[in-house]
């Protein structure tokens, strides 16, 4: 099948596509396995707390309510500090110790919020499936000749996100140095640094770059400053929604609280967010992107 002819595209040499990864090469799992899973590291939190605080819970405490609640607060002081400084990582160990505060539980040390923090990450094989034309289209890009790159924004990274990699198969497809991920590297998306980390490692120039991701202003907005082709795959839900139009609101929760932070004039920032191309699936991508290097 001959490429299509993408106007934006014409006269690029494009060489590597970099990926984020939520809604783009995986999903949630259905909500009773999401929950599930979710439940299991808020018990694995509150054990940690009964057995190393001098102020333990009281025994006939609603554990799952108390739990989500404690999810829930720590989720939320997080996207309070996204907020404040959006191209910085926050510190996933000071949320843990504000919710504690905030919900009348022990104070704990660094270490053990750490800890805490550490127990409640969802670990991905378990809550997320990876979309049916995913591994088909990674392979197919990479025998077509393109260089594979992640660039991530997680609060849970290091080593056991590496782990989840392997398991969900995509490190066949992605090395090591080209996944970048915000809870490593302390800077997210939109931020250039964190797409240059992985151009870097491939040694591809931005303009050569193509980024394929969920968000706009993260993943459009943030290739765009650097002149790297975007492509928006707009969330599932969205896509119930409408494909058509020249502006397109927010697809994730966290770009919902920062234009309301920021007020009218985040909105406007907003509307002027046009991706260079806008695709359905991962799987339409071969339609595009024929061989590496070809203009």
């Amino acid at each position: 099948m001959p490429p299509k002819d993408i106007p934006a595209l014409n006269g690029r040499t494009i060489r590597c596509l970099l990926f984020d990864v939520g809604e783009t090469l995986w999903t949630r799992q259905d909500d009773a396995k999401w929950d599930a899973v979710a439940h299991a590291g808020n018990l694995r939190a509150l054990t940690l707390l009964r057995q190393h605080c001098n102020s333990p819970i009281p025994a006939n405490t609603d554990e799952t309510l108390l739990g989500q609640q404690l999810r829930t607060a720590i989720d939320k002081h997080a996207r309070n500090m996204i907020i404040q400084t959006p191209y910085r990582e926050p510190n996933g160990v000071a949320a843990v110790g504000t919710a504690l505060a905030e919900l009348d539980l022990p104070a704990v040390d660094t270490e053990l919020a750490a800890a805490i923090f550490e127990a409640m990450r969802m670990r991905i094989p378990e809550s997320r499936a990876l979309f049916e034309d995913c591994l088909a289209t990674l392979a197919e890009l990479q025998r077509r000749g393109f260089l594979l790159g992640v660039v991530t924004n997680r609060m849970h990274g290091s080593a056991a996100f590496l782990e989840d990699m392997r398991l969900m198969g995509l490190l066949d497809y992605f090395a090591v140095p080209h996944i970048a991920v915000s809870a490593d590297l302390g800077i997210r998306k939109p931020a250039p640094e964190i797409f240059l980390y992985v151009l870097n490692a491939l040694g591809v120039p931005p303009q050569e770059a193509a980024m394929v991701g969920d968000g706009l202003r993260t993943d459009v907005a943030g290739a765009q400053q650097l002149g790297t082709f975007s492509i928006w795959i707009p969330q599932r839900r969205v896509q119930t929604n409408t494909l058509t139009g020249a502006r397109y609101v927010s697809d994730d929760q966290l770009l919902a609280q920062v234009r309301h932070h920021e007020g009218q004039k985040y909105a406007q920032m907003l509307s002027d967010i046009k991706p260079d191309l806008i695709i359905a699936r991962l799987s339409d991508l071969l339609d595009i992107f024929v061989k590496a290097g070809s203009p």
